[in-house]
């Protein structure tokens, strides 16, 4: 933009400005003299008062009471309340939780194990399709190999499955030791 525009863009904003000022005293005089008419009511029209202290205070309750005691109403906020729950959890699946954002160590064992089987599927293929001796006496090292990887891969999942079943208990005993 250019100075001039600029300029002119200012003179608007401070005109709009201008404008709009004399109206916010006006407003505050009229909101204190509605407020000060409401609280001095009883004085000058008890009758209305009380027909107006009656209404909200039996009338309105009961059919306030009538609407939240009615089965629609309880079924509804029951309903509500089953939802809520349900959303909320950690059996249903979490929204924004992508699997393959942040892959847990379930899921890396699992693809680690779905490798090696991968592997252990290969190497035994090439084996038989290979009748060279050398070559099985090679495919028979990588089949040690990966029975060797396949141990520590069991390994890993045992150490897991501990883990969890002593976290587990940790929990439970810490569950219980907070009631007493």
């Amino acid at each position: 933009m250019d100075p001039i525009s600029m300029e002119q863009v200012r003179a608007m904003n401070k005109y709009r400005k201008s404008r709009r000022q004399p109206h916010l005293p006006t407003l505050y005089m009229a909101v204190t003299f509605v407020l000060c008419l409401l609280l001095t009511s009883p004085a000058w029209f008890p009758r209305m008062c009380s027909a107006l202290g009656f209404f909200f205070l039996t009338t309105v309750p009961d059919l306030v009471t009538a609407f939240l005691l009615s089965p629609k109403c309880l079924f509804v906020v029951g309903n509500l309340i089953v939802a809520f729950l349900v959303g909320e959890s950690r059996l249903a699946p979490r929204r924004g939780d992508d699997d393959d954002d942040r892959p847990s160590l379930v899921n890396e064992i699992h693809e680690e194990h779905m490798k090696k089987n991968a592997a252990l599927t290969a190497a035994t293929a090439a084996a038989a399709a290979q009748a060279d001796h050398s070559a099985f006496v090679g495919a028979v090292g990588k089949r040690v190999e990966v029975k060797e990887e396949e141990e520590e891969l069991h390994k890993r999942v045992e150490d897991f499955i501990a883990r969890v079943k002593k976290q587990r208990k940790l929990e439970l005993k810490s569950f219980f030791d907070v009631d007493r």
